[in-house]
């Protein structure tokens, strides 16, 4: 098994690839279609994920958590992989038919139906896709490597065929693309770790627990992705423009700390089968450090600059994404400690009705707001939304492990973290105020205040810069 950190190192490399592939497409991209066709194409994809939601239901955290506490066993393995398949497969196609038969009888859809039938593979090929599998067995050196050649395909081919406003169709197509790619390379790599001997459906044994973390994920998606879609209908392409290109920055930063999260859940299971409880309390706590000492600069960063941001990736046109940006960022913060509870503590202890009544609240709020407030300030309706949904749904994550007393949460690290960061919030003010040009005032921010970041978190004895840079060698 591999080493925590060699997972993370992978795991974050692939999340800054992406990020670079994002910093140079997504200004490319939005200058070619422009903000509407940007709007077209952001509305129809998350129309998709959502269908995409009904169909894989809590496949991603079962899938994970199932495969994590059987991966040393290849018979067992096996039979759960087919199992876990074919209810994936199951909801696939239950939701392929209405999702048809929605683009064909609603007409709102069906002005968009090309780019929707395309959306059906995203759909179809997702069931097929099992990162769940890999992940489970802690195997991301492979989806790292696997992700970042498809990854650069996508990116020449950006670049080599769309040029102009109306190639939004063929953007859409390579989007997809990469996930019938990775879809087609993972089941024929599959073979390598399943025997087929032990293939035997009994798809409904996880029946239960896969609707149960299902609507967790489909109530959270009423104040994320429905966002879109609402603001879509509501407010027209334009608005749904503003909103994904502020939304932008915090799903590449949110994406670090995802990374980190994605590679402790099956560690956090297989701890809690051995019943290693020290070890799983003492990654808890290295993940709350890691988490505020990562957050709260970036963060400050993001707010203080976000005029230079939104113009450096999208260009002129974009102002109108600069609020709803600054409302946005202070999210990371949120959505960070609650993946830490959510993920790492209350899926392994299978509070599954937890995670269920969390989201509910949520979607409760998120949808009374969505209601309230996106008729009446559009993009920046839907920015308030999201950070108020997830305040609630993070609070209710921290009622329970105080009330049953898991864990305790101190406010030093986070009264600390601000402080460490304060010389590189007066840089980023700076750099704002006296720097005119964008790229200029981006750069000095961050190149200047991030190294005064660094120095200082580095000094302070305990922490986990510290730790990662002296203890490189060491293993989990």
């Amino acid at each position: 098994m591999s080493s925590i950190k060699t997972n993370f190192l992978y795991k974050s490399l692939l999340t800054v690839s992406s990020f670079l592939i994002g910093f140079i497409t997504f200004p490319y991209i939005t200058r070619v279609l422009g903000v509407e066709n940007i709007g077209i194409v952001n509305f129809v994809d998350n129309l998709t994920n959502y269908f995409l939601l009904f169909a894989s239901m809590g496949i991603s955290i079962l899938g994970v958590r199932e495969i994590a506490s059987v991966a040393q066993d290849r018979e067992r393995r096996s039979k759960v992989f087919f199992n876990i398949l074919g209810l994936n497969l199951f909801f696939t196609v239950i939701v392929l038919i209405v999702y048809v038969l929605s683009v064909v009888y609603i007409s709102q859809l069906s002005q968009y139906k090309e780019l929707l039938y395309i959306g059906t593979g995203k759909i179809l090929f997702t069931s097929l896709l099992v990162e769940w599998f890999f992940s489970g067995l802690e195997e991301f050196r492979y989806i790292t490597i696997r992700s970042l050649i498809i990854k650069i395909l996508y990116v020449i081919a950006v670049f080599a065929f769309v040029k102009s406003p109306d190639d939004y169709f063929l953007y859409f197509v390579f989007t997809i693309g990469t996930i019938v790619l990775n879809a087609f390379i993972n089941i024929l790599y599959v073979r390598h770790f399943v025997d087929f001997k032990y293939m035997s459906f009994s798809p409904f044994h996880y029946v239960k627990e896969n609707l149960t973390l299902g609507i967790y994920l489909l109530l959270n998606s009423m104040y994320s992705t429905f966002n879109v879609v609402f603001l879509g209908l509501v407010a027209g392409n334009v608005q749904v423009g503003y909103y994904t290109t502020a939304f932008k920055l915090y799903s590449i930063i949110l994406a670090f700390f995802s990374a980190f999260t994605s590679v402790m859940l099956p560690r956090m299971n297989a701890l809690l089968s051995q019943n290693d409880k020290n070890n799983f309390y003492r990654l808890i706590s290295s993940s709350f450090s890691i988490m505020y000492s990562i957050c709260i600069p970036l963060i400050l960063f993001s707010v203080i600059m976000a005029s230079d941001i939104v113009y450096v990736i999208a260009g002129a046109g974009y102002e109108e994404a600069v609020i709803p940006m600054k409302i946005i960022m202070p999210t990371v913060f949120m959505v960070g400690l609650s993946q830490i509870l959510a993920v790492q503590i209350i899926t392994p202890l299978k509070k599954d009705r937890v995670l269920l009544l969390a989201s509910l609240v949520g979607a409760l709020v998120g949808l009374g707001l969505n209601l309230y407030l996106v008729p009446k300030f559009q993009s920046i309706g839907t920015a308030i939304t999201l950070l108020c949904s997830e305040m609630v749904v993070t609070g209710v994550y921290v009622i329970y492990v105080l009330r049953n007393k898991i864990i305790n949460f101190s406010p030093y690290l986070i009264i600390k973290n601000l402080l460490y960061s304060v010389p590189s919030v007066i840089v980023c003010l700076l750099s704002t105020i006296l720097i005119n040009d964008s790229l200029n005032a981006l750069l000095t921010g961050f190149l200047i205040g991030g190294s005064l970041w660094f120095a200082i978190v580095y000094n302070v004895p305990d922490s986990f810069v510290r730790s990662i840079i002296r203890n490189a060698h060491k293993t989990e």
